[in-house]
């Protein structure tokens, strides 16, 4: 399940993902961000997936199927995006690096973090 909300203050959307995903929540969840009219246009991302793992159909070739359905649905609303990963499990690690590769783009950062505070210093630049 990947659930997300705006925390306002710190003007970063917070993502939680847990249990087991598959590439469909992914893509919904990209859809959903798509469609919130609330988000800054400008987007900074924490995702904590350290409790959630991807289903035994998750494959490596999926990884490239959710970052062309991140630049079809979300780089022509948000000017810039990063996006900070906390993962626990080498598995998810090992895609993760996968889909920072397939994502590659001038309007997108992604990164991959053991720690929330390693994750939030380099969402805010510091």
């Amino acid at each position: 399940m990947i659930n997300y909300k705006f925390n306002k203050n710190k003007k970063i959307v917070e993502t939680t993902i847990t249990g087991k995903t598959t590439i469909n929540d992914f893509i919904r969840y990209i859809i959903a961000l798509n469609n919130d009219k609330n988000l800054p246009e400008t987007l900074k991302i924490i995702t904590d997936a350290t409790d959630g793992r991807f289903s035994e159909d998750v494959t490596p070739d999926d990884m490239f199927k959710i970052a062309e359905a991140r630049k079809r649905f979300l780089s022509k609303k948000y000017d810039m995006m990063r996006d900070a990963f906390l993962l626990s499990s080498s598995f998810e690690t090992a895609l993760g690096q996968l889909y920072k590769e397939y994502s590659k783009a001038d309007d997108f950062s992604f990164n991959i973090f053991a720690t929330k505070k390693a994750a939030l210093k380099w969402l805010n630049n510091e």
